[in-house]
């Protein structure tokens, strides 16, 4: 891949993305014209960056650049290009006031978190809100209403909607929405000549028959950086059967300490490409996809995000070049292997890290001495279509497990052994095990179903059920689910989900006031609203993450402060405690008022649509949370102007 980015860079063009899935189509071809966009924040000038195209976020990967703005609000943003508004949109979170320009070569560039825009286009904004009496708004000018010459200042950078800080969010997408690198379009203002850095390696058995150091286990490596400039383990690897490689590694840019995603990673064994990855470009609809190509359960957990280096099940994105196997590796002898991992940046600047796998025996001896499980601690978990149950054991006797299958007994010996647990294993596409017997204990593994990806169907059980449409899942499910009183576990929340399930659930003790109650997902410690519709004593809700989930009353209305209501402007905070602020709005005199929100601080304040009016009268500020309660605030309009002290004169 290297040769394949010098091959095109000097003639000012690129391949996007790479060849199919296992011998796919060629991605179409897209043009970079170097000097066709002006860098929009202080062009010219030297700029760096707080993010970049394909950074791993939450839930999704990042779409352009943050360009830093001196973690200051309020500098100039101009257009990159001559271009008309196509839209313009206010929102509470994501791209908060965002600008989006369309160009003559087809082109779009973004423009996210602004402080304000510029005239006309921020008087008709603010008209259209009024119109509509709503702060939240997306607008789709005709073409040619709102046009910009390429460098005429279009806004002002902010930290509105889910921005973490002062910045720029700005985009570059192709005619089919498809985002783009903006840093191949050759911008001098950034400037790069530091390698990306490893942090962590994990090698991760892919079925049954793999296993990782002797275990079926993910086992996680740190690279270390020699002084050659390649990068090392040093700890001895060891596997067989068809293993995965996960990585945590980032780009660095020279002179900020932010971290940013990797533009490619290759993968060689024994100088063969098994695969390679490419950043490039990727489709606006399929952000949500980063669930499935990170370790999803990993990152709950721990919040660590480790990127699939190979073909995930369920995969949609068209950025792989790969072996007969996705990827993977295959380690079917006894021999030292070595392994390549590369990986680069936009620039070009790239490290290396290499390592050697050590062929294991495909079917190891079990330990020769006499064992006992011990029934008091079983473990069960499911990882790569396999049910993993683990049993403490003590030397007496040889173990042993009964599963039973619809009630079917079936009694298996151990796998093999991890330090004082024995392991055994069952491929879960073959047979759906519902408890195991282990001494005088039985334990229940809570599976229901099979769900197959890309097909419509439901599960039904005595008091939940579940409703599942063709694209709502990435890859198979093993449906697990468990009513507890009033809560319902599914699966675990290291379980991604492409798109929404729709669960019913009875709970043990229907709340008699139905009104004021919701599910919630409950994550560590906190509860995160759902809401459902009530249909007698069971409630229908749709959700794209999986855990448990709880029912829950909120009777508390929402905060409402106020900190000015003068005839200038209404300022003020909101705020609540379990449901969320679901809307609010201000009347002054019974005529509606914009109030601008910035949810991060649950600040609000006015904006008139006439500055020259002066706020008389009554102002009424109503609050509602997503429970449906409600906080509202009388009060008169005061004015509050300082008039100037006057000073006398000291004498001389």
């Amino acid at each position: 891949m290297r040769h394949y980015f010098r091959a095109f860079v000097r003639s000012g063009l690129f391949v996007v993305g790479l060849a199919g899935i296992a011998g796919g189509a060629l991605a179409q071809k897209q043009s970079y014209p170097k000097g066709y966009y002006q860098f929009p924040i202080r062009p010219g000038l030297p700029n760096s960056l707080a993010g970049g195209l394909g950074d791993l976020r939450s839930n999704h990967f990042h779409a352009g650049l943050d360009i830093r703005t001196q973690q200051r609000e309020g500098l100039p943003v101009y257009a990159a290009a001559e271009g008309y508004v196509y839209k313009v949109a206010v929102q509470r979170t994501g791209y908060g006031n965002v600008i989006y320009l369309r160009h003559p070569n087809g082109q779009t560039t973004v423009y996210g978190h602004l402080l304000k825009f510029s005239d006309p286009l921020a008087s008709w904004v603010r008209q259209e809100q009024y119109k509509k009496q709503t702060f939240e708004i997306d607008l789709f000018p005709e073409a040619g209403q709102f046009t910009f010459k390429k460098g005429e200042v279009i806004a002002l950078s902010g930290n509105t909607g889910g921005s973490a800080g002062p910045h720029l969010h700005f985009e570059v997408r192709d005619s089919k929405d498809n985002y783009l690198n903006p840093l191949y379009f050759g911008f001098n203002e950034i400037k790069d000549v530091t390698p990306p850095k490893f942090v962590n390696l994990a090698i991760r058995p892919m079925d049954i028959n793999g296993r990782v150091n002797g275990q079926f286990d993910r086992r996680v490596y740190t690279p270390v950086k020699l002084k050659d400039g390649t990068w090392r383990l040093t700890e001895p690897v060891s596997a067989t059967g068809i293993v995965g490689l996960d990585l945590i590694a980032f780009d660095q840019m020279t002179g900020t300490g932010f971290r940013y995603g990797l533009q490619c990673i290759e993968i060689k064994m024994d100088g063969e490409e098994v695969f390679s990855y490419n950043i490039e470009v990727f489709p606006n609809a399929s952000t949500r996809d980063y669930n499935n190509l990170i370790d999803y359960e990993t990152e709950q957990a721990t919040g660590q995000r480790f990127l699939k280096c190979y073909v995930p099940d369920g995969n949609q994105f068209n950025l792989y070049k790969t072996n007969a196997i996705n990827g993977k590796l295959n380690i079917a002898d006894t021999l030292s292997h070595e392994v390549k991992v590369r990986i680069s940046d936009s620039y070009e600047n790239f490290s290396e890290l290499i390592f050697m796998i050590k062929g294991e025996p495909q079917n190891p001896p079990l330990p020769a001495f006499n064992t006992e499980v011990n029934p008091e601690y079983v473990q069960t978990e499911i990882r790569e279509n396999t049910l993993v149950m683990k049993a403490k054991y003590y030397r007496s006797q040889d173990p042993f497990a009964t599963f039973y299958m619809k009630g079917k007994p079936e009694r298996r010996v151990p796998n093999l052994y991890a330090g004082e647990s024995a392991v055994f294993l069952t491929d879960l596409r073959k047979e759906l095990p519902d408890s195991v017997k282990v001494g005088t204990t039985t334990v229940k593994t809570f599976l229901r179903s099979q769900v197959l990806p890309g097909v419509a169907s439901s599960f039904k059980d005595d008091k939940w059920s579940v409703d599942l449409d063709n694209t709502s899942l990435f890859d198979t499910l093993f449906l697990m689910g468990q009513r507890n009183f009033n809560a319902l576990t599914i699966n675990n929340r290291g379980t991604a989900l492409n798109d929404y399930i729709h669960v019913t659930f009875t709970p043990e003790k229907a709340p008699e006031d139905k009104s004021r109650t919701y599910v919630y997902r409950y994550l560590n410690g906190d509860y995160r609203f759902l809401g459902g519709k009530w249909d007698g004593d069971l409630i229908r809700f749709d959700t794209r993450e999986l855990g448990t989930f709880v029912i829950q009353e909120d009777t508390v209305p929402p905060r409402a402060r106020l900190v000015e209501h003068s005839q200038h402007r209404i300022r003020g905070y909101v705020g609540d405690a379990l449901s969320g602020i679901a809307n609010f709005k201000a009347l002054v005199n019974g005529e509606w008022v914009l109030l601008n929100y910035d949810f991060k601080k649950g600040y609000i304040w006015s904006e008139k649509l006439d500055d020259s009016q002066p706020f008389e009268g009554e102002l009424v500020l109503e609050v509602t949370d997503r429970a449906g309660n409600s906080t509202i605030l009388r009060t008169e309009l005061v004015d509050l102007v300082v008039k100037p002290k006057k000073t006398k004169k000291r004498r001389r």
